[in-house]
């Protein structure tokens, strides 16, 4: 139970943490030169991160913040529904 408690956490801030890549992406759209870090996990090991620059796509920085919302949004309510759940287990064994 306290597992899902920290996964949900753990998915929140690492929704948060995309935001803010996507956040300084999009301040930085109009900087001459500047590129955006991606960063993607190799297929061979996922311990191993390959990075790609490329130039800022403001469509593809909005639907990133869309998802990293939505994403953000569902860790929450999972966040809820556990602290419910454990609720209810405290409760039933007081």
């Amino acid at each position: 139970m306290i597992q899902g408690l920290y996964n949900s956490l753990n998915g929140m801030k690492t929704q948060i943490d995309a935001l803010d890549g996507t956040a300084n992406n999009v301040a930085n759209i109009n900087t001459p030169g500047y590129k955006t870090p991606l960063t993607a996990a190799s297929d061979e090991a996922m311990d191993k991160v390959d990075i790609k620059w490329s130039g800022v796509d403001a469509a593809k920085e909005m639907t990133d913040m869309m998802v990293e919302k939505r994403a953000f949004q569902f860790n929450v309510e999972a966040l809820r529904a556990q602290d419910e759940m454990l609720g209810t287990i405290i409760d039933l064994r007081g």
